[in-house]
């Protein structure tokens, strides 16, 4: 199969190299915000732990004084347009409209604007409007959305796919070329706890020859209720919960579930950004009369779209990525403030 995708992977990078050479001669045009932006991105399709790390970013630098805005292109999203899906004092706008993972980050961040809109620039424009101040933009799944300047590129590697298949799709999971991590300023090994980097850590070296490199974990914070409230794993025993991931990499999930203690009656997995209609609702509901399950245990991403669907209790495996070094901030703020104004 993957010999047969092959010549199609070639039309896909031929299409990729002209959309970029566009922007390289000045027929597409490169718009500047009016703040700095630090785009946190990859070279490959899905699971790579972006949205975490921005979530993980954005409070280190609330943390440290800063005010960042999150732009988005809210994938899966029913709106078209602009979406403020947080003005910084609290969310405005529901999972459907924003998406699901802006909507995970408006819960997490209160205080950061957040704002969808698949042009990032029109987005960075609106975010600088609203009541919360705005002093950088961080730019979610931006490493390809080349139509916005950026100030610094943090480029993530998956240490368990470190070359995403070693093609580009549909034969493999690259969106660009392993070449590309040259335009990278930095680079985030990503899942370091599920896998040795040295792979990873060999493909930036190769691909991005100076270009420092951090390492990031995925870490287990616990079992959540609707509430936000801490459940103990013993709580659900083995059989009573139905585990749902609607993520790229379920089986990432079923190992996550172990690792805490939970041992579900079914695993029910559907696609990345899964919207959880009346089909997919159903299947869950059936699963939990079959099983004689009484309550769900899910992803955060997939939380915030089944808290209402659902007429039985929605656990929630709470997780964060942060970079293991601790210069690793104080490095994107060194690199913004080397930049010319």
């Amino acid at each position: 199969m993957r010999s047969l995708l092959l010549p199609l992977s070639g039309l896909y990078g031929a299409g990729v190299a002209l959309r970029l050479g566009l922007y390289r001669r000045g027929v597409l045009s490169v718009r500047s915000a009016s703040r700095p932006v630090v785009s946190i991105g990859n070279v490959a399709a899905g699971g790579t732990g972006k949205t975490p790390l921005v979530r993980w970013l954005a409070a280190e630098l609330v943390r440290r004084g800063r005010h960042p805005s999150i732009l988005t292109r809210g994938y899966g999203r029913s709106s078209r347009g602009t979406v403020v899906v947080s003005d910084g004092r609290g969310a405005l706008a529901g999972v459907a409209a924003s998406g699901d993972e802006p909507a995970l980050l408006a819960r997490a961040l209160p205080s950061v604007p957040i704002v969808a809109d698949a042009r990032r620039f029109v987005a960075a424009a609106r975010a600088e409007t609203l009541p919360a101040p705005v002093d950088l933009h961080l730019l979610d799944d931006g490493f390809s959305h080349v139509g916005l300047a950026r100030d610094v590129d943090v480029v993530l590697l998956d240490a368990t796919d470190p070359d995403a298949g070693g093609a580009l799709l549909p034969a493999g999971l690259l969106r660009e070329p392993l070449s590309a991590l040259a335009r990278a300023d930095l680079v985030v090994v990503t899942k370091t706890e599920q896998a040795d980097p040295d792979a990873a850590l060999e493909v930036a070296r190769r691909w991005a020859p100076g270009v420092p490199v951090f390492r990031a974990r995925t870490e287990v914070l616990g079992i959540r209720d609707g509430e936000g409230r801490h459940v103990d794993p013993s709580d659900l025993p083995a059989g009573t919960t139905v585990a749902v991931a609607g993520i790229a990499r379920p089986d990432a999930f079923r190992a996550t579930l172990a690792s805490v203690g939970v041992s579900p009656a079914e695993l029910l997995s559907f696609r990345d950004h899964e919207p959880y209609g009346p089909a997919a609702v159903g299947r869950i509901e059936r699963a939990l009369e079959e099983t004689g399950a009484n309550a769900v245990v899910t992803t955060e991403k997939d939380a915030v779209k089944l808290d209402a669907p659902l007429g039985v209790p929605v656990f929630r495996v709470a997780v964060e990525a942060r970079v293991v070094e601790s210069s690793f901030v104080t490095e994107v703020l060194s690199m913004l403030s080397r930049r010319p104004s």
